[in-house]
């Protein structure tokens, strides 16, 4: 299944931890010292799939990392959820992603013996501190100590990023930028964490990525952040180098514009799909109104598309069947 990363927070994470580099750091910084002891942080690599049922994937983004392991196969699967109210079943969810990579790597290697490890992680974004449990047996209700052993049991390794938490992503430049930028959103203090992110970004004017990383994080500041354009081209100028300003400014000026013109083709695209809606409630003689999420995914072609869909189809099944079609595609 490939992912929809239009999601801020989503985009983010996959921008900047997707990267092995910032990856190994993260995981060197935050994962016990014993177990990565066991990693080949060099033979990280990005697995390009998502494992996130349908129904999440506007709340939950994944990477998967394949690496090596005492010399042997496994998975770093990191998981970020932003869900508006807490799920206390998050690790039930996180287990069937597990077992689904499980099953790939089953797939891919038929003759192997054993499963490869993964190490669970998850970076929780909601507005509210983290409330569920951190193993799985939590989760079970179990009648005594006895059904330990009947029943499966893992714990991840959570980051609570929430305004409530107090956990902090630990490793080079670009991680702390990550944490900084997340853990910022819904605090009072936001103001105070977004300037931190552009003082580390300091540590990173002479590499080779500097200049994709200062666009990153300034995309995301003016799309999640509410600060004044003084305030902000303020706080750029007590942080940031003064060689790197006019490149933000000028930055700001093309975000605006993009953000104009991207309301524009929003309304063009909300008021189609109201009268697709309309179309098919009067073709079909139902309510329409349950597509609008798989129609909102349609580009002008696919809404093109769908006009004619309409008048071949024979029921509202049939469109929305080929409606999942094109969100698979």
């Amino acid at each position: 299944m490939t992912q929809d990363v239009s999601n801020p927070h989503d985009k983010l994470f996959k921008q900047l931890l997707g990267e092995p580099e910032n990856a190994a750091s993260f995981l060197a910084s935050n994962l016990p010292v014993e177990l990565v002891s066991h990693l080949d942080l060099s033979t990280l690599q990005v697995v390009q799939a998502s494992f996130i049922d349908a129904q999440f994937v506007q709340s939950e983004a994944d990477l998967l990392f394949s690496v090596s392991v005492a010399d042997r196969p496994g998975y770093v699967y990191v998981l970020l959820e932003h869900q508006s109210t807490g799920d206390g079943f998050m690790l039930l969810r996180l287990l069937s992603y597990m077992v689904r990579v499980w099953r790939r790597h089953h797939k891919e290697n038929p003759g192997s013996e054993h499963l490869p490890v993964i190490i669970p992680m998850v970076l929780f974004h909601g507005p509210r501190g983290w409330q569920g449990p951190l193993t799985f047996q939590g989760l079970v209700d179990l009648p005594s100590e006895s059904f330990s052993a009947c029943t499966p049991d893992f714990q991840c390794r959570l980051f609570d990023q929430s305004p409530f938490g107090e956990d902090e992503l630990a490793g080079n430049a670009v991680v702390r930028i990550l944490g900084d930028l997340m853990s910022a959103h819904g605090r009072p203090d936001f103001e105070a964490r977004v300037g931190r992110a552009f003082e580390a970004l300091n540590e990173l004017l002479n590499a080779p990525g500097f200049g994709r990383y200062l666009e990153i994080l300034f995309r995301y500041v003016i799309k999640v952040f509410d600060i004044p354009h003084q305030e902000l081209g303020q706080l750029v100028t007590d942080t940031v180098q003064k060689d790197v300003k006019e490149f933000l400014m000028t930055t700001y000026e093309q975000l605006k514009q993009e953000g104009e013109q991207a309301g524009l083709q929003k309304g063009v695209k909300l008021g189609a799909n109201r009268v697709l809606i309309r179309l098919l409630s009067k073709r079909f003689h139902a309510d329409a109104a349950q597509l609008e999420p798989l129609l909102s995914q349609l580009d002008p072609e696919q809404q093109d598309e769908l006009s004619e869909k309409i008048l071949e189809a024979s029921s509202l099944e049939e469109i929305r069947a080929w409606l999942e079609s094109v969100r698979q595609n």
